[in-house]
């Protein structure tokens, strides 16, 4: 499965510890819009959260 450039920045940002509202300051997004892409991410890795995540990315390294 291929991520977008933006969704790898989402996942690097995610792992830096950021906040949805962080992220979206970062990005020039709302919260929201980071709430929405997160949960296309977490749908496209088969994860359920952020700590599900940074493990499922962990383990892929």
């Amino acid at each position: 499965m291929q991520l977008t450039e933006e969704q790898k920045q989402i996942i690097r940002y995610v792992k830096q510890g950021l906040t949805n509202i962080e992220i979206a300051e970062e990005m020039g997004y709302s919260p929201d819009t980071i709430k929405k892409r997160l949960w296309l991410i977490y749908k496209l890795l088969n994860v359920k959260n952020r700590i599900d995540l940074i493990s499922k990315i962990v383990h892929a390294l």
